[in-house]
């Protein structure tokens, strides 16, 4: 029983760490080198589409680990979260154009664009690791797989990713690329289908810059 309650009360005490962790590396993102104050974070939280998906989603997943059968909780106590919190959701994913799968494992620091137009629902998602706008990632028609991402991994606008499958930290995928296999980490992918045309790369400038030009940025270092 007290491991069952020290669970419960860890998970919120998790999720407000996590929530610090998603406003600290969007804030990092919005403005680079800026020392953070109250101010500033209040006004992220207000301006921020793609922060403000990932914090309903941070609430919605609290509730998905709640609702195990190992937690008794009374029936109107779900009536009171989850009425308010679907239209929060509603509201969200229409202003954000993003949908988060409440049963994602999001570790804390994972940003997405805020020009949204999102679909996302990883099995595991690894901390630092950026979305980029018009992205899907999602199940596999198949067997039913979904994709398991590192951590610091860049996904590009307008890929898609699919199926049973991993990405390895520190992987970046570029914009349109399309990924039905694992790759390693460190792995740069392009293309569709997607091929290899860089190993061992540092993308820590692409997930730091948020409007950085790609293409540009890996065509001047000689990659592609």
């Amino acid at each position: 029983m007290s491991h069952v309650l020290e669970r419960g009360l860890f998970r919120p005490i998790q999720s407000a760490s996590r929530i610090a962790g998603d406003i600290d590396v969007a804030h990092q993102q919005r403005w680079p080198g800026r020392p953070m104050s109250w101010a500033s974070r209040l006004w992220l939280l207000m301006s921020s589409p793609g922060l403000q998906a990932i914090l309903v989603y941070r609430i919605a997943h609290w509730l998905y680990l709640k609702r195990n059968p190992n937690y008794r909780l009374d029936k109107r106590f779900w009536c009171i979260l989850l009425v308010p919190l679907g239209l929060l959701k509603l509201a969200v994913k229409i202003n954000a154009k993003i949908d988060i799968s409440k049963d994602c494992v999001i570790e804390s620091g994972v940003c997405f664009s805020d020009q949204g137009h999102i679909i996302f629902g990883s099995t595991r998602t690894g901390a630092g690791t950026v979305i980029g706008t018009r992205v899907t990632v999602g199940m596999s028609h198949v067997d039913r797989g979904r994709p398991e991402i590192g951590r610091n991994v860049w996904i590009g606008a307008d890929c898609v990713v699919y199926g049973a499958i991993s990405i390895g930290d520190g992987a970046t995928l570029l914009p349109g690329t399309v990924l039905v296999k694992s790759i390693p980490a460190g792995a740069v992918m392009m293309g569709n289908p997607a091929r290899l045309v860089l190993r061992d790369f540092d993308n820590a400038d692409l997930r730091a810059h948020q409007d950085i030009d790609v293409m540009g940025y890996i065509k001047a270092l000689g990659y592609v």
